[in-house]
């Protein structure tokens, strides 16, 4: 490969990285496109092609200052937790309850809560599946693909779940890296057996769901389709986040609007819904702070 190819490939990849919020790997490829173009002899526009790179690379650093300067997400309190937790549960069956309040942890920026919660959840063995998938949901929306796929790398080794139950939680954190477009090799799994338990068939009887669009029906844009990603899911209601800087969209949604045109899109295929939007919420802390909260409950 010659030393032009070399820098372009390792720009494309770089500019990859950056768009997936990967700041440090994208800092690394564009460093090395730079120690290229300085030994190379075979360019001819080598000081402002270096010039262009340097500027990426600030460009990057500053970004990762940035955030290191964040300020830092407010703690709540034990009892605004416990109230949160309480509030925004549900279902009357007592596990269903436990993950939708951990969820609501999570949309209320409060997301080592969720997590933590998350963990307990899974340790006591409350639809395992569900919790997980929750967690690697939680670690993808507000920390690292690299950290959704330490963890699971982690349930693998230590054998903290069944694998049928892997699997499926492999084939969900697959998708979704792949629809983000990042490219990682996960811990394979031995054959699952031919059976799956009751338990597994039970959890996964509702579709994950990786993004839906909406035709808008009324409002600015009217007639358009709108594509989001899923942020959390519970059962057949979702969560999508629309930024603040999209008030146009924003006015187009209104909380107890039928949406009678959905397309949800799942790992194994899509299919055609209504749903119904049953809320509509500022995000009030964390890295999303500004953003808002559509809670929609799919019909299939």
């Amino acid at each position: 490969m010659s030393d032009k190819d070399q820098i372009k490939s390792l720009l494309k990849e770089a500019e990859l990285y950056k768009k997936q919020s990967l700041l440090n790997q994208s800092k690394e490829k564009y460093f090395k496109a730079l120690q290229i173009i300085e030994k190379s002899q075979q360019l001819g526009n080598r000081e402002k092609l270096m010039d262009a790179v340097q500027e990426k690379v600030r460009a990057v650093e500053e970004k990762l200052t940035e955030i290191d300067e964040a300020p830092e997400v407010p703690e709540l309190s034990d009892s605004m937790q416990h109230l949160i937790s309480k509030r925004f549960s549900f279902s009357k069956d007592k596990d269903t309850a436990a993950i939708e309040g951990a969820v609501a942890l999570a949309k209320f920026g409060q997301y080592e809560q969720a997590l933590a919660e998350f963990k307990r959840l899974l340790k006591q063995g409350v639809l395992p599946v569900v919790v997980a998938k929750n967690i690697i949901t939680c670690l993808l929306s507000f920390s690292t693909p690299e950290a959704a796929v330490a963890q699971f790398g982690q349930w693998v080794s230590r054998e903290s779940l069944p694998k049928p139950q892997l699997k499926q939680i492999r084939t969900f954190l697959n998708s979704t890296l792949e629809k983000k477009g990042i490219k990682t090799e996960l811990p394979k799994l031995d054959e699952a057996p031919a059976e799956a338990g009751k338990e597994e068939e039970e959890e996964d009887a509702v579709l994950d769901l990786a993004s839906i669009s909406i035709q808008l029906e009324s409002g600015p844009l009217k007639g358009e389709t709108v594509e989001f990603d899923v942020t959390f899911q519970s059962g057949n209601s979702v969560s999508v986040i629309i930024p603040a800087r999209r008030k146009d969209l924003l006015d187009s949604f209104k909380t107890g609007m039928e949406l009678s045109d959905i397309q949800c899109f799942s790992p194994i295929g899509f299919f055609k819904a209504d749903g119904v939007l049953f809320g509509k919420t500022e995000i009030k802390d964390g890295p999303k702070q500004g953003d808002y909260l559509l809670e929609i409950a799919i019909n299939a």
